[in-house]
């Protein structure tokens, strides 16, 4: 797949990690010219350093043709500008990323919009396809439900908490991405980073494997 990904913030960067290292071919619009920069070599993938808010610069990444565009910038509203103007130019699908869950999905729909993602929910959400474990609160799907993310709440008791998030193994196409800690803290994962009770674990998985993470995320 052809996949364009506005916004290169933490999530940004694994899911363009994530999505190349599965064949797809990748192309990352990034504002921040130090932030473009600092990605480049990275990633396997072309880094334009451009507002996706400007047409010249979809046009440039190559918006006609693209499968999907994922607007994943800080901003809700310029991630709703940037995947109305992608549907207009050209790519075949618009997935947004919301942080105000006030917002109606079906009138992103009617827009144009073809999937909303939720990546920071701390309340269980319905999509078409139901998450059945109980401990799972957020989840969003990406890459035509190939792709998922998934945030896991640390329940007392679980065999996670003390651990060292980097020493969890998960199945080869899963990551746990980011700690969101209960006094609203972003904890990116790295040596040293244990896990506590009430965390919410930020994980990127695909549907193959979304079984066996939930196994290990519940233990």
């Amino acid at each position: 797949m052809y996949i364009i990904i506005a916004g290169i913030g933490v999530l940004g960067f694994y899911t363009a990690q994530f999505l190349t290292k599965k064949g797809n071919d990748v192309v990352l619009i990034e504002k921040r010219k130090e932030r473009a920069e600092e990605i480049t070599d990275k990633l396997d993938a072309l880094v334009i350093n451009g507002d996706a808010k400007e047409i010249k610069v979809l046009e440039e990444a190559g918006v006609e043709e693209a499968d999907v565009i994922l607007s994943m910038t800080g901003s809700d509203d310029a991630n709703i500008l940037i995947s109305l103007l992608a549907k207009q130019l050209g790519a075949k699908r618009a997935l947004c990323r919301i942080t105000h869950i006030e917002y109606s999905e079906s009138l992103f729909k009617r827009l144009g919009i073809d999937a909303v993602i939720y990546p920071e929910l701390s309340i269980a959400t319905q999509i078409e396809e139901m998450v059945r474990d109980p401990d799972i609160t957020g989840f969003a799907m990406l890459d035509k439900g190939e792709t998922e993310i998934v945030e896991f709440r640390v329940l007392d008791g679980s065999g996670l908490i003390g651990k060292e998030a980097v020493n969890i193994k998960l199945p080869e196409r899963s990551k746990i991405l980011l700690i969101f800690r209960q006094d609203g803290e972003k904890v990116l994962i790295g040596p040293g980073i244990k896990i506590t009770s009430g965390d919410k674990l930020l994980v990127i998985t695909t549907k193959d494997e979304i079984a066996k993470v939930e196994k290990i995320l519940s233990s």
